[in-house]
């Protein structure tokens, strides 16, 4: 890494020199930015068509309504409020504006978080070249943020674009703040304060940045306990801890930090595990093979953790001490300061979460990294030019062998978040047995439903019940499972089991009114209907159910009054309208018939429009 160069130490012959050598320079980090552009889309392009998985990105828009009405009162919604745990509101309103112009089709979607990565490339050389003044050092550092197989997972799964999001407004500001040091100028570190909130409100990890701000100012000789300095800091602090406390204000967050595996460890397990995580970070980097996109706790064996905890530890604690032994080394200091701040946050410092580390948090941590990698390599040129030499060629053929396998390894970390099915086979596949399990197993039988491979259905969905009895919902999927077969004794039992369990969910009576019918307990299914029904009123399945019983007993005022409440209540239940479109039909009122056959049809229902086209040309 070259040496800094400030306004006050800048001499003319230096000023000089590079304005003569300023034009091919240009030139040149422009050709090698676009070839590492180019490189980085071709390697991501087979992840455009992906599917939106169950893996967190349907939630959005099966739980959150607001999320498919894009409108300002849902953008004040996104604002204020918390989705999956997290306070994230400009990566949901991206995802509004996705659902508005092309609703659930993927491929937009990906195309979105391709485009944020290649816009984070660009940056990273920006912010390289302008920390270090060395283009070389620049175009490998953005090569290899381009192409590093840990970063897949930041940009091919859709609800992961928080990373890259938050990572680019990250940079922006950090760029602001790098030509406010150079030139003094009291607009940058404004720009860097705008970007700075932008990155906030993106995603909470960018609360990092004041302290990556005072690191630069020591990379830059700056006095860090001057008033002026300080004073310059204090805005990002305040917002930093603004933040951190919304972040924190949800009761589902602090749910999530302080319950869980909190009691599985002890407080020297802890360290161990902690450790573990740290090393496991700067391993991937060197050598990111075996991914995954869930890193389970490990189960102790007795009283002991998995040896790797242990020899993890040892490796730290030798790491620990070559920082300490190059501390007085300012670059060594700024590459491992940018990556232990900004990996910190991420660090479980009490293990409540279900996973231990995972891809996505080394997207921007990994600058820190790559630059004790380049400090390494621009140490021995600088220093030992003829052993240097000598190496330059192995450098170079590392160099073309990294970017290939990392490459290849991109393309084919792609693959496996393809869709539910290849992306949690392999997580099955690389976990250990553990009550997380369940819920990968309860992801994949819901796609094998869904796909209509049932035997895998009912066979993931019992291995997840086997992981983890106490869950409904894997119980009420199986249910539905069930009644696909028309097994609907065997879908009573469950929906039985996932009440017992969850007693105040309306859906698992109303589902289960259905079955009863279904083997002829009439009044067990009137009273499920009605339970329904007192816990939530708008339940149209429930009236379709009490409409399906007053049919059967010829009571056709009564069926009409419940399918009309149901259709109140739910103006696309489209089987509701198939429904009062056949009782209509055998009241020999088809004009009526025919118009809610035509909106069933139109609503999806294929019975709906099998019946207009029988009936009503």
């Amino acid at each position: 890494m070259s040496k800094k160069i400030t306004p006050e130490k800048t001499q003319p012959a230096k000023k000089k020199t590079e304005a003569n050598s300023k034009a091919p320079t240009l030139l040149s980090s422009k050709y090698i930015l676009g070839g590492i552009l180019l490189l980085a889309l071709i390697i991501y392009y087979n992840g455009l068509h992906n599917d939106i998985l169950t893996f967190d990105d349907n939630d959005y828009f099966n739980n959150y309504p607001e999320i498919t009405k894009l409108n300002w009162a849902s953008v004040k919604m996104f604002f204020t409020n918390y989705y999956l745990i997290m306070y994230q509101p400009l990566p949901v309103l991206t995802l509004a504006v996705n659902y508005h112009f092309s609703e659930l089709h993927s491929f937009p979607m990906h195309v979105f978080n391709l485009v944020f990565h290649l816009m984070n490339i660009v940056l990273v050389f920006q912010f390289i070249k302008l920390l270090t003044k060395n283009m070389t050092t620049a175009s490998i550092i953005a090569l290899l943020f381009a192409i590093h197989p840990m970063n897949v997972e930041a940009v091919s799964w859709i609800s992961a674009r928080s990373s890259s999001m938050y990572t680019c407004f990250y940079l922006l500001a950090l760029i602001a703040y790098l030509k406010y040091l150079g030139e003094q100028k009291a607009k940058f570190i404004v720009i860097a304060a705008v970007f700075f909130i932008i990155s906030l409100f993106s995603k909470a990890q960018a609360v990092t940045l004041p302290v990556v701000l005072l690191l630069l100012d020591y990379y830059h000789n700056r006095k860090i306990f001057s008033l002026k300095v300080i004073a310059e800091k204090i805005p990002f602090f305040v917002l930093s801890i603004v933040f951190g406390l919304v972040t924190l204000m949800d009761k589902d967050t602090m749910a999530n930090i302080t319950t869980g595996m909190v009691n599985t460890y002890n407080p020297l397990d802890i360290f161990f595990i902690v450790c573990h995580s740290i090393v496991f970070y700067v391993t991937k980097f060197f050598l990111p093979f075996n991914l995954c996109a869930i890193y389970v706790y490990p189960p102790k064996d007795g009283a002991m953790l998995p040896f790797t905890y242990y020899l993890s530890a040892a490796i730290f604690v030798f790491l620990f001490y070559l920082l300490f032994r190059f501390r007085k080394n300012k670059d060594v200091v700024l590459g491992a300061g940018l990556f232990l701040i900004t990996i910190a946050i991420n660090i479980q410092l009490i293990p409540s979460r279900l996973f231990e580390v995972t891809d996505r948090y080394a997207y921007f941590p990994y600058l820190g990294l790559s630059l004790l990698l380049m400090y390494y390599v621009n140490h021995l040129k600088e220093n030992n030019r003829v052993k240097y030499s000598n190496y330059k060629p192995y450098f170079m053929v590392a160099l073309v062998i990294y970017g290939l396998v990392f490459s290849i390894g991109v393309y084919s970390r792609n693959t496996i978040w393809k869709n539910d099915d290849t992306l949690i086979s392999d997580i099955i596949k690389k976990n250990p047995s553990s009550e997380y399990l369940a819920r990968a197993y309860g992801n994949r039988g819901f796609y094998y439903k869904r796909n209509n491979r049932i035997p895998e259905a009912i066979s993931d969905f019992t291995e997840a019940i086997k992981l983890k009895p106490n869950d409904s919902r894997n119980y009420f999927n199986r249910a539905l499972t069930y009644m696909m077969t028309n097994d609907n004794a065997s879908a009573t039992a469950d929906f039985d089991k996932a009440i017992e369990l969850d007693p105040k969910q309306a859906v698992l009576y109303s589902d289960r009114a259905q079955t009863r019918l279904l083997i002829k307990d009439t009044t067990g299914g009137i009273e499920d209907a009605e339970k329904c029904l007192k816990l939530d009123s708008a339940n149209a399945d429930a009236y379709n159910t009490l409409a399906t019983v007053e049919y059967a007993r010829v009571h056709y005022d009564k069926c009409e009054q419940y399918l009309s409440l149901g259709l109140k209540f739910n103006p696309k239940f489209a089987i509701g309208f198939k429904n009062r479109g056949l009782l209509y039909q055998k009241q020999n009122k088809m004009d009526k018939a025919c118009a809610d056959f035509e909106t069933a049809s139109n609503l999806g229902n294929q019975d709906g429009t099998s019946l207009h086209q029988q009936y009503c040309h």
